[in-house]
């Protein structure tokens, strides 16, 4: 590793220098239950440095200063990562303490409330605090997705469209490597996703919500900027550089209206929840896309990914896609509507037969 040019992690709309890499720990945590008690905790070596003013904007927290002269920060956590924080007998909340000349305040054993971060000065107590931010990043980031930002795509016509590509498909290719009906999407589960998320508890999940209650004022009003958003979705192509070695087939989105795009209001508001800390930063941005085709629906019931164990650890089989790009390479799925944004349950379904939500908001003309 170049220390001169080190990796960097986004946390909280905050960017972080990497100088402790995860591959140079000797700790294997990929299996944590992370509700186990602290004695049986196995720690792994926390990956976090010095941050680095890299975000344009941020969302900041609070550190007050007490009658005593000494300074506080109220950190909320979700009580399935106490554990992690706390460490094996206490090492990591030990380590961080004597680090940063701080005094951690964890809620009692089986109690949810927020960790309490006491300190000296401002900048031992925001030194802390950044600490733990990155344990629970690096803690969030090995659990499933439990939700995520989705936009319909399940409109009669384009389910239509979508059922006649999927009999042309198995009628002409079916005999390719691979192709099998069970690695379709669903019709009435057709989307479109902005992101992916890990929401713990019901705070976290109020959290995400507050957020994407807000997107409307901040971002939808001057993207849509008095029209309806319309996109056409045509062709396929894969996610990744071989067509015989093929994981997912999706179809390629298109806008239909020229003085807004939906790949930047995408974004922006994919934006609003990595400023809320909700949504870690990828390196690229959203791929606006709709899945029809995934080896991880494979034998799973109905077409569903599945966050199974089992299942999990089967290499996946993929598929040839070859005659799939050449034949079906302008298909026409259909034109839609933008009407609604998700935040959708993984795993789900409602009564719609789409997924269930635990919030939505509009797209409509302002």
């Amino acid at each position: 590793m170049d220390i001169t040019n080190p990796s960097k992690a986004w946390l909280g709309g905050r960017c972080y220098r990497i100088l402790n890499p995860l591959a140079t720990t000797t700790t294997t945590t990929s299996n944590i239950n992370y509700a186990q008690d602290d004695d049986n905790y196995l720690y792994e070596k926390a990956q976090y440095e010095d941050e680095v003013e890299c975000a344009a904007e941020q969302e900041e927290f609070q550190v007050e200063q007490l009658n005593n002269g000494k300074f506080q920060c109220v950190f909320p956590v979700a009580s399935s990562y106490i554990s992690y924080l706390i460490g094996t007998k206490g090492a990591t909340r030990k380590r961080i303490e004597n680090e940063t000349y701080t005094t951690l305040r964890f809620p009692g054993k089986g109690q949810s409330g927020d960790v309490v971060i006491s300190g000296r000065d401002i900048k031992t107590v925001r030194q802390a605090r950044i600490k733990l931010e990155m344990l629970v990043g690096q803690a969030r980031r090995r659990q499933p997705a439990t939700h995520f930002l989705s936009i319909p795509c399940n409109t009669p016509n384009i389910q239509e469209s979508f059922l006649e590509f999927k009999k042309q498909v198995l009628s002409v290719c079916g005999g390719n490597r691979g192709v099998e009906e069970s690695i379709f999407q669903q019709p009435n589960k057709l989307h479109l996703t902005l992101c992916v998320m890990v929401l713990a508890d019901e705070r976290e999940r109020q959290h995400a919500l507050d957020v994407l209650a807000r997107c409307p004022q901040e971002v939808l009003r001057k993207h849509l900027n008095g029209e309806v958003m319309k996109v056409e979705l045509r062709g396929v192509e894969i996610m990744n550089d071989d067509p015989g070695e093929v994981d997912v087939l999706y179809a390629r989105v298109a806008p239909l209206t020229w003085s807004h795009s939906l790949q930047n209001m995408a974004e922006e508001v994919v934006h609003m929840f990595v400023k809320a800390g909700i949504v870690t930063k990828e390196k690229e941005g959203v791929k606006m896309h709709m899945t029809i085709m995934n080896t991880k629906f494979r034998d799973a019931s109905g077409g569903e990914d599945t966050d199974n164990k089992q299942q999990q650890q089967q290499p996946r089989v993929t598929f040839c896609a070859r005659q799939i790009l050449e034949e079906f390479q302008d298909f026409e799925f259909g034109k839609m509507e933008v009407e609604e944004i998700h935040l959708s349950v993984r795993h789900t379904a409602s009564r719609s037969g789409y997924y269930s939500a635990s919030g939505k908001i509009p797209v409509l003309p302002f």
